[in-house]
């Protein structure tokens, strides 16, 4: 079953973010500006916002494992038109449609995770999930970079799509033995809305909304002024340089098999405090160095895939609704985050450089923390009314 959420998790996020390192094929491809490559870097994060809310609803009395397979088989076909997109607003549009089937992966991901037998097996659910994201996230970057600059911006996504259809071949082949249930049993529209507002009035939710939101904002905001800061002079890194860069995520993944232990010896708050201070020391690493700027993204992606580990668990813990409920509502404020960031990051960074996008993480950040600290003193103060009138 591990296996199974690991190789999801991988493929799905193969497709996110695809772009990041491609700047300079984009502008000698599609004549692209600095504020345009931040929207099409945006495209596949906005469909994952709007369709992420709804996906278990839509998917609802179908296999997971059905799910994943037709959601792989459709991101295939999409990487082979993004090889023979003709022009930017296809481009687009195609992005667009990737990130609209992701979530329908995603979510029947998280529901096997969240249909752990004890907590135990739930957290190595967890630690699988996000070990694939870390995984597909970082190849995601990379391939492209790597294959586009060795194969032309044909062959590239043609080999991409080859590895994501192989992926999915091997799943349909290991998955058949592997019981997975469904919820059989219809679920009327005000039952459904009344999910909603029970999915929005949980605490541990909210805060995991919120940090989700700020996480991926910021990374997305990072990785993509990363991508056209490097393509700039006095740097002018290559595609492929750039994607090499991004392998320095992945010591993320050690850390994330290693969380279980973290989480158990240490309390959340003094975990969190540590990630997000890492997370400003690995961001203020990242100058103009090149070694620096490949220290600060290995601790910068260790801190965001982290915080990603607490907020996955506190999803998959989720008590009032079900966890494909919860799990879509956070993938829609995570993605919004991300969509977000990678506009917001270009049109700064187009206008004051890098210092404007730091800036711009700084304050979403202290916006994220002020929400989670009214949140928690809304809490506080409505179970001491409740503790009041119970007495």
């Amino acid at each position: 079953m591990n296996i199974l959420i690991f190789l999801s998790s991988t493929s799905a996020f193969l497709n996110l973010y695809q772009l990041q390192a491609l700047y300079p094929w984009l502008v000698t491809k599609y004549a692209a500006t600095l504020p345009l490559a931040g929207w099409l870097n945006m495209a596949c994060l906005l469909g994952m916002m709007v369709t992420a809310p709804f996906a278990h609803r839509f998917a609802r009395g179908f296999l997971p494992q059905k799910i994943i397979i037709t959601g792989l088989s459709f991101l295939g076909l999409l990487n082979l038109g993004v090889a023979f997109s003709g022009s930017i607003e296809i481009l687009f549009f195609i992005r667009l449609l990737q990130g609209l089937i992701l979530p329908y992966v995603l979510t029947a991901t998280m529901t096997m995770v969240g249909g752990a037998s004890n907590d135990s097996l739930r957290l190595q659910g967890v630690s699988c999930y996000v070990a694939g994201t870390i995984l597909g996230s970082t190849l995601s970057r990379f391939y492209p970079a790597y294959s586009v600059d060795l194969l032309g911006w044909h062959g590239g996504f043609i080999t991409s799509a080859g590895i994501i259809f192989l992926i999915c071949f091997f799943i349909w082949k290991r998955i058949s033995n592997i019981p997975i249930g469904i919820d059989k049993k219809p679920t009327k529209e005000t039952a459904c809305f009344h999910n909603f507002k029970k999915a929005l009035k949980e605490k541990e939710l909210l805060i995991a909304y919120g940090i989700g939101f700020g996480l991926l904002y910021s990374q997305s905001s990072i990785f993509t002024v990363l991508g056209l800061y490097l393509s700039q002079p006095p740097l002018n890194q290559t595609s492929e340089e750039i994607g090499l860069l991004y392998l320095a995520c992945l010591p993320a993944l050690l850390a994330v098999f290693i969380s279980p232990k973290l989480h158990k010896q240490q309390r959340e708050k003094t975990v969190g405090f540590f990630l997000v201070t890492l997370l400003w020391v690995s961001v203020l690493l990242m100058g103009s160095h090149y070694v620096s700027i490949l220290i600060g993204v290995a601790g910068f992606a260790i801190s965001t895939y982290l915080m990603q580990t607490q907020t996955t668990r506190m999803i998959s813990k989720a008590r009032r609704v079900p966890v494909a409920l919860a799990s879509g509502l956070y993938l829609s404020f995570y993605y919004a985050g991300g969509a977000l960031g990678a506009n917001i990051s270009a049109l700064t960074f187009y206008h004051w450089g890098w210092t404007g996008a730091i800036i711009s993480v700084a304050m979403m950040q202290v916006f994220i923390i002020v929400f989670i600290i009214l949140i928690s003193r809304f809490f506080h103060k409505e179970a001491i009314l409740y503790a009041r009138t119970q007495c």
